[in-house]
């Protein structure tokens, strides 16, 4: 399958904190609640990756989840996989609150039989067919901290291709810092709208926008340009 495509320059761009206004301002204008919207990228990247490797039935994919949202789009994700026939394997960060959406889907995660292994409990190889990037989304803090750049380099230490959820692990959102750092996808996904960081840099490999369910409304001078994207698909490539 093939998606539309659009030029870079016709793409409206969201800060870090711009996105964070978006999804609060969803919830208190329009009642669309984080884990919708958390749904929908899961569904968005299953979708990709079943696009870009001709189907997953059979295919070992590794999940790197971190303990934020970031991470929780990341197990959506592989429950939307595993549904497809892949072989999923999940290694994560343990949420830090039981109550966290990305501490549900963990559950969810679990409770499905996905192998879920924590990620300071052992060595941490990489061994399949892709690898999904959902450890650190545009709340970075640089620098990383230990884990996160352990996670990292054995993200990129691993032969498998790699898409990574919303913008690389590691890279600042806003102006592209740490791209020395950050895992080096070959595909990302980028929801709702594409962050200024991720726009030229060598780290995002193919860059696809997705279609989450972010009201166009929430970004008032933008709002027709994104309609007219997502009119064309609700996934489609930046080039």
């Amino acid at each position: 399958m093939t998606f539309p495509r659009v030029p870079v320059g016709a793409v409206p761009t969201a800060t870090a904190a711009g996105m964070r206004q978006a999804d609060a301002e969803a919830v208190t204008r329009f009642g669309v609640e984080p884990i919708q919207l958390m749904e929908a990228a899961g569904l968005q990247t299953a979708r990709l990756v079943a696009s870009l490797f001709g189907g997953v039935d059979g295919k070992r994919i590794a999940v790197v989840s971190g303990s934020g949202n970031n991470g929780g789009d990341a197990m959506v994700s592989a429950r939307y996989l595993r549904q497809r026939g892949a072989r999923v394997r999940v290694v994560g960060i343990q949420p830090s609150s039981e109550t966290s959406l990305s501490a549900r889907h963990l559950r969810t995660v679990q409770s499905l039989g996905i192998d879920w292994t924590d990620a300071r409990a052992a060595p941490i190889e990489l061994d399949a067919d892709v690898i999904i990037d959902g450890l650190l989304g545009t709340g970075v803090r640089l620098p990383l901290r230990p884990l996160e750049a352990r996670l990292i380099e054995a993200i990129n230490r691993a032969s498998a291709p790699v898409v990574a959820i919303d913008i690389p692990s590691g890279l600042e959102a806003d102006t592209g810092a740490g791209a020395d750092h950050c895992v080096k996808a070959s595909f990302t996904v980028t929801l709702g709208l594409p962050k200024p960081g991720l726009l030229g840099s060598k780290a995002a490999g193919r860059v696809f926008l997705a279609d989450i369910g972010l009201p166009a409304d929430l970004f008032r001078d933008d709002q027709a340009a994104i309609r007219a994207i997502f009119a064309l698909g609700d996934l489609v490539e930046l080039v």
